[in-house]
């Protein structure tokens, strides 16, 4: 396979992982940048875009439909007005920081939809999120890369093998651990 396709689907990869999960999927496309697939400025720019739009998706969601999920979900709620007070009281210091706050951070984006941020700020503050969650995590990944690459031996006769099974990781965790389980939907009325 082409060189150049394989590290456009690297990337690509990136943007849909960081999209879906995040954490994982950031570490290793640097990790990937790191062993020369493509550029890591690139995996940075296209970690950044994916995280980005899922974090708009989430506020926009929070906009137009906060109050009927709440209504929906009861737990939900209960979890929502305990952030609520900490978000009310230091709204632009959690904005600035809630892509630090695993566990936290989908409620937090909906709260900022509901409680009317503004476009405009939310925008600034979300990317001031993002390039910190990405610059984290690249920085942990460029020092964790170098024995991953040192104890795999021929990793370029494996790459579409390597890039796949990564790829299966990182989906697998999306989707056992990461993706809202919905109980409602395997239960029979």
């Amino acid at each position: 396979m082409d060189d150049e396709l394989l590290d456009s689907c690297g990337l690509i990869a990136t943007f849909f992982g960081t999209l879906l999960e995040g954490e994982i999927s950031m570490i290793t496309s640097i990790v990937g940048a790191e062993m020369g697939y493509y550029n890591i400025w690139l995996a940075m720019l296209f970690g950044f875009a994916g995280a980005w739009v899922a974090d708009w998706f989430k506020y926009i969601v929070g906009r137009t439909q906060g109050q009927k999920l709440l209504n929906k979900k009861p737990k939900l709620e209960a979890r929502f007005n305990k952030v609520s007070v900490w978000f009310d009281k230091n709204p632009y210091l959690v904005m600035t920081f809630y892509k630090l706050m695993f566990g936290m951070t989908s409620i937090i984006l909906v709260m900022a939809g509901m409680k009317g941020i503004s476009y405009v700020r939310f925008a600034f503050l979300s990317a001031i999120s993002v390039i910190m969650w990405v610059s984290i995590l690249s920085f942990i990944a460029m020092h964790c890369a170098e024995p991953v690459i040192n104890n795999v031996n021929n990793i370029s006769n494996y790459k579409l093998e390597v890039l796949g099974g990564l790829t299966a990781l990182a989906f697998l965790y999306w989707f056992f651990v990461k993706r809202p389980h919905r109980k409602e939907c395997l239960t029979v009325k």
